[in-house]
């Protein structure tokens, strides 16, 4: 089995493989008509088979009783046709111009009451159409107005900050004040913050370490 594997792969590459299932092989379960004859058949006569007599008077009772059936039909549909176009013609002839008209004005009369019905569910439609519009827009408007006003408190409120916090702001005037102040009132950083962001500032200031290295 091992051997026999082995030489399949061998004749069997991928390269082989690959260019066998780029075609397709046809197979024909009779002989191609472009063949011809077999030379084995080419003066062969076929047996004709016989039938029996009874089959033979049924198949022609079958056959006869199908056209006669047949037949019929096609003369009904003829006789039909026939019928429609007389009274078509009939109608068509006995017509006079005042009725061809009335009925040309029976016809214009449907189709303006048809076009005024639907001229009127089209102005419905886009009255509608036209208050939901209007109303969208109205709402839009609201909105866009509450929107500026709020803006505009926003910005009120961040100017009157601004203000407050401008009366500690250090100018020309008043710079030679705030040095004075500095001076006499200096700011420590050395603070510490707890996990929960609580400030803790430091009373007194540490002396500075003195470094005594031993010799």
């Amino acid at each position: 089995m091992a051997n026999l594997a082995a030489a399949f792969t061998g004749v069997f590459t991928k390269a082989r493989a690959v260019a066998l299932l780029q075609y397709t092989t046809v197979r024909f379960r009779r002989k191609p008509r472009w063949l011809g004859t077999a030379k084995s058949k080419l003066f062969r006569v076929p047996e004709r088979k016989k039938q029996i007599e009874e089959e033979i008077e049924e198949l022609k009772r079958l056959h006869n009783n199908y056209r006669t059936q047949m037949k019929a039909v096609r003369n009904f549909l003829r006789d039909e046709v026939e019928a429609y176009k007389l009274v078509s013609r009939a109608g068509l002839v006995l017509q006079t111009p005042e009725q061809e008209e009335a009925e040309w004005q029976e016809a214009l009369r449907r189709n303006e009451e048809w076009n005024q019905q639907t001229a009127a569910k089209r102005e419905e439609r886009l009255a509608a159409e036209r208050a939901a519009r209007k109303e969208y827009i109205l709402e839009r408007l609201v909105l866009k107005e509450q929107r500026e006003g709020d803006k505009k408190e926003q910005i009120e409120a961040k100017v009157r900050v601004e203000k407050e916090q401008s009366k500690t702001f250090i100018t020309r005037d008043n710079i030679d004040k705030a040095i004075e102040l500095a001076l006499v009132q200096p700011t420590s950083f050395n603070f510490a913050l707890d996990r929960d962001g609580n400030l803790h500032r430091a009373t007194t200031d540490a002396a500075p370490k003195e470094n005594n290295p031993q010799s």
